[in-house]
């Protein structure tokens, strides 16, 4: 079954529900997440800007979000590396996960153009632990489908395509799954297509 989308009063744009596939018990134990080695880490979170207005609303400062039209979030120094400003490490928790962004709630599924920044394609980052432990059951195979179609939706075609920042560069270290054709030809017949 296919995670049905929901539009809520405070937003333009309709906020893509996606289901988790790692168990909560797995996040909190994990320390990959919301953490990251560099502070213009290419895998910080991108926040449309209805996002950022959620954000904000829920006390996150204005100031992490350079751009207020939408943009990646500014991270914040922690021990050797950075975390997002919505991560408390006391507890593990975000303190905006009701309202967490789509780039964030697709975690640990990756939205992304391919090598040849000629296809947007889907695939697991290998950095989650539970991926890592879980790539190749029933469970997981089945979870891609389900994303899969919520991503070549209409409703999501069209929140991708206005925030195509929310599609990010190749990275090596994701395992692409499948292409995202109608996300593809849509961002292609668009005049702001660039390759």
């Amino acid at each position: 079954m296919i995670p049905p989308m929901e539009t809520p009063k405070s937003r333009e744009l309709p906020v893509v529900v996606v289901e988790q596939i790692v168990p909560s018990k797995v996040c909190f134990a994990c320390d990959v997440c919301c953490r990251f080695p560099e502070q213009d880490s290419a895998l910080r979170p991108y926040f449309t800007k209805e996002e950022i207005r959620a954000a904000v609303a829920r006390g996150l400062s204005p100031d992490a979000f350079p751009d207020h039209a939408g943009s990646k979030v500014a991270v914040v120094p922690h021990g050797e590396g950075y975390r997002c400003p919505a991560f408390d490490p006391q507890t593990g928790h975000c303190g905006i996960y009701e309202d967490r962004p789509l780039d964030c709630r697709l975690y640990p599924v990756a939205v992304m153009w391919d090598h040849a920044h000629s296809a947007v394609v889907m695939g697991w980052d290998s950095k989650c632990p539970f991926i890592r432990d879980n790539l190749d059951s029933p469970e997981s195979r089945a979870y891609v489908e389900r994303i899969a179609a919520l991503l070549e939706s209409k409703e999501s075609v069209k929140v991708l395509a206005c925030n195509s920042q929310l599609i990010g560069l190749f990275q090596d270290d994701v395992i692409v799954l499948r292409r995202l054709d109608r996300l593809t030809d849509t961002l292609r017949s668009s005049t702001s297509f660039e390759r």
